[in-house]
């Protein structure tokens, strides 16, 4: 019976995400590999997005990720893009939250926000690497981002399709990818 009573409030929280633009879906999150023996290190740097999920809080382009380390051994996340010709900036803070799994990250953009996943899934550190977040909500359903993300403002089409596969390969519905504007970007 108190299972019944909560089954709206699922519904509620999954129609709130969805209006947000988060992909959300029923059932628990898939169960993924991240990227074995991550180094924090050599994935520090700029990054250009290629694909992403739907996200409210991205919609413009020349999206950049750029990652920076800061003295208390948590990561500078500063995410910019282009909004109708201005220049957009949001900064957060990531961290790992244990060392025995370093590709398992996690962010936040605001210091009362609880920090959500951040999980590499796959990279080679010099040319992309492919990210995954997804959030359970009540044992009903869950709320999946994903994000693929490139050293260049381009990435070979074969290992986006490589990526895709792998993301598939885990039970990631990839057809929720767009491809993101990367024309006339200056950095």
């Amino acid at each position: 019976m108190a299972l019944f009573h909560l089954l709206p409030l699922a519904v509620a929280l999954l129609s709130v995400t969805y209006v947000e633009g988060q992909v959300p879906g029923f059932g628990k999150c898939p169960t993924v590999q991240v990227q074995a023996g991550f180094d924090l290190s050599q994935y520090l740097g700029l990054w250009h997005e290629i694909e992403r999920f739907p996200a409210v809080f991205e919609a413009g382009k020349c999206i950049t990720a750029n990652y920076t380390l800061k003295s208390d051994g948590h990561v500078r996340v500063e995410n910019g893009e282009n909004v109708n010709g201005e220049e957009k900036i949001a900064v957060g803070d990531a961290y790992i939250p244990d060392p025995k799994e370093s590709a398992k990250l996690a962010v936040r953009f605001y210091d009362a926000a609880p920090y959500g996943a951040y999980w590499v899934l796959k990279t080679d550190y010099k040319t992309y690497t492919l990210i995954w977040s997804c959030g359970d909500l009540l044992g009903f359903g869950n709320v999946q981002f994903a994000w693929i993300l490139a050293r260049e403002h381009e990435v070979d089409p074969a290992v986006i399709d490589d990526l895709h596969k792998l993301a598939t390969g885990y039970g990631i519905d990839v057809s929720h990818f767009s491809k993101t504007d990367q024309t006339g970007c200056v950095n």
